[in-house]
């Protein structure tokens, strides 16, 4: 069986249309296969973190659970930054006033005493406890 001239040119452009669409086919192919594998992923990933909202020991985003916090000041603040109270054994006001310059509060707490503050809206002192200076024990 001969082969002509035409014949074989003929089956060399099928046989290289045939391979292009092979190419395309195995990219198409892969790309699907990383999709759905991806798919996989994320729905175990989503199983897991339901799974994990459900145990009772679960601690929620922004509350932290503990027997013991050691410090010397607690500030709270607001969401801009603002302080609103102290708990602290410096008492002082956060904000600089005018002069640049930190000021112990008016009524008088000395510091390494113990005190309460709360703040106003311009970082001023509205309420210190205790509202008088005492004298500490000497240890």
């Amino acid at each position: 069986m001969e082969f002509s001239q035409v014949d074989v040119q003929s089956l060399a452009a099928r046989i290289e249309k045939l391979e292009s669409a092979n190419r395309r086919w195995k990219s198409a192919s892969a790309i699907a296969l990383l999709f759905v594998l991806s798919l996989l992923l994320l729905s175990t990933r989503h199983a897991e973190r339901v799974a994990a909202a459900a145990r009772p020991d679960r601690v929620e985003r922004d509350v932290l659970r503990v027997r013991t916090v050691e410090a010397q000041d607690f500030v709270l603040k607001d969401d801009e930054g603002h302080v609103l109270a102290r708990l602290s054994l410096s008492p002082q006001v956060d904000v600089k006033k005018r002069g640049g310059a930190y000021l112990l509060p008016k009524d008088g707490a000395s510091p390494g005493q113990a005190a309460l503050q709360f703040y106003n809206d311009k970082g001023e002192v509205l309420w210190t406890a205790p509202s008088a200076a005492e004298l500490l024990p000497a240890r």
